[in-house]
């Protein structure tokens, strides 16, 4: 985890170095996330294995180059569980934390730039309960989001990030098949920009 908070960190103060904070605008944007696994990461000889779709909380700060183009580092924990079954039958769960990072470029579409498409490079970082040794792997992310003015300084905002990567598992000296996984994060939250827009 400290390797993940690093990442997001240091992206962050590198964009902070490249501009004048006085003529910056910056973002902060507590929230709300839903955690959706699209794929099984473990598929093979009738045993399947999936993460549950669950409730996380983070946030997002959003540091504007121009009006258009901002750098944003993004983080969010999710408590979730390992669900396996054998031949269509539960096979047990282990639950575990997990960390969604990520460092990406945003670029603000319409007149008021309340569309943003955003992608870069993210990492999750698992935490099992027992059985199974956790650790962190590098995503590719790609996201919409939009947000709506509440004032002069809060909005609504919204966000889907999708970070794509392989998982696989090594138990007994026996490797699963690596499987692309989709992983999806919706989240909401209030916009803070101090100084106003």
């Amino acid at each position: 985890m400290a390797t993940t908070i690093r990442f997001v960190l240091t992206t962050l103060l590198l964009g902070l170095a490249t501009v004048s904070a006085a003529e910056t605008r910056v973002d902060i944007v507590p929230s709300v996330a839903f955690f959706n696994p699209t794929a099984n990461v473990v598929d093979e000889a009738g045993i399947t294995a999936k993460f549950d779709s669950a409730l996380g909380l983070g946030g997002r700060l959003t540091i504007w180059l121009n009006d258009a183009v901002a750098l944003e580092g993004t983080g969010h924990f999710v408590r979730s569980s390992l669900d396996g079954q054998f031949l269509g039958a539960d096979a047990g769960s282990i639950d575990l934390s997990m960390f969604y990072g990520s460092a990406q470029v945003v670029v603000g579409l319409g007149t008021e730039k309340r569309l943003l498409l955003h992608g870069g490079l993210g990492i999750q970082g698992t935490n099992y309960d027992d059985f199974i040794e956790g650790g962190n792997v590098l995503t590719g992310v790609l996201g919409l989001g939009g947000w709506a003015p509440l004032s002069d300084t809060v909005a609504l905002r919204s966000d889907l990030d999708a970070h794509f990567h392989t998982a696989w598992y090594e138990v007994g000296g026996v490797e699963s098949e690596e499987l692309t996984q989709a992983d999806l994060l919706l989240s909401i939250g209030l916009q803070f920009t101090p100084g106003g827009r």
